[in-house]
């Protein structure tokens, strides 16, 4: 299977009607050398993906006239754009709104404003996933291999290969069912590194890519078979603790924040050492998933506002 992409001749489509956030996405990806468009707006927009053969559209879910929703519905009921791979934007995390867009055919979610680092890799994972794919009609490679080369793409993060968001939402909602007929409580914890931009800015893009693959390995080495453990975005992470309740994904959480403090990452010339802050929130009653991922959202706010490299419970 292909791994090298000439981005040169890779196009993309940005669709918002911020101008702003429009100048913001091209700056990023044309850096990249990729070939980048910008609609300011659903209806230019589906004006566009039907005379111009895009590889990726990256669409925001709230515009005027016509949203997010309704111009992704569009382009998946047309034959030109219905393959296109397209990347749902919002400001924060929504369940019900993530759900919807994954049944209309939306291939993942990025948080607004961008952070480059996870713009980037996420763009490059389902770029190379549609290639993988059209060059699977153009190969005779078995339907068991090349499904599972699939299927790995589709659920994990492409630099760390621990699960992608879409994959830890569907966990996430699993686990919700297994609660509702277990009652047995679970934790989520979400976790970020501290101050990741300064170190990408000190020490450049090789070596920060080089400390999110070296702490993926260690954290995935550190928790439990029955756990999932996502990359959620250029620096964050997600953890589901099954059977876990507040007391107990605290004192694991802890052992986390411990261990990461004593890493020492070093590539070359280059030596760093690393903090991490982390949100936990327990689902022991019938509470909506959205309201799990705040409470946990806000208690991560919080301990970045102490302090950061600490502990808080919603």
């Amino acid at each position: 299977m292909m791994n090298e992409i000439d981005n040169k001749q890779v196009r993309i489509l940005i669709v918002d009607n911020s101008p702003e956030i429009l100048l913001a996405g091209r700056d990023i990806l044309e850096k990249e050398e990729y070939d980048v468009y910008i609609a300011e707006g659903g209806e230019p927009a589906v004006e566009l993906a039907c005379a111009i053969d895009f590889d990726l559209i990256i669409l925001d879910m709230h515009m005027p006239s016509i949203d997010g929703f309704e111009t992704l519905a569009i382009f998946k009921q047309n034959e030109h754009t219905r393959d296109i791979p397209v990347i749902l934007l919002t400001e924060k995390l929504d369940i019900d709104s993530m759900v919807r867009g994954f049944e209309l055919g939306a291939a993942d979610y990025l948080r607004k404003p961008f952070n480059e680092l996870e713009m980037i890799a996420r763009v490059r994972n389902h770029v190379l996933l549609k290639k993988m794919r059209e060059e699977l009609y153009q190969k005779d490679i078995s339907l068991k291999e090349a499904y599972s080369l699939l299927e790995i793409t589709v659920t994990t993060d492409p630099l760390t290969n621990l699960f992608n968001r879409r994959e830890i939402i569907n966990r996430l909602e699993n686990e919700q069912v297994r609660f509702k007929r277990s009652k047995r409580p679970f934790s989520i914890v979400i976790a970020e590194i501290d101050c990741f931009s300064n170190i990408s800015d000190t020490y450049g893009k090789r070596f920060s890519d080089y400390i999110i693959i070296s702490l993926s390995e260690t954290l995935q080495n550190m928790i439990r078979k029955q756990d999932s453990l996502s990359r959620l975005g250029a620096a964050e992470f997600m953890l589901i603790l099954p059977e876990t309740d507040t007391d107990g994904a605290r004192a694991f959480a802890e052992k986390l924040r411990s261990n990461v403090q004593d890493l020492v990452f070093i590539k070359g010339d280059n030596e760093a050492k690393i903090t991490m802050t982390f949100g936990i929130s327990t689902c022991d009653s019938l509470s909506e998933l959205d309201d799990l991922l705040e409470r946990a959202d806000k208690a991560l706010r919080k301990g970045k506002q102490s302090g950061r490299n600490c502990v808080m419970t919603a």
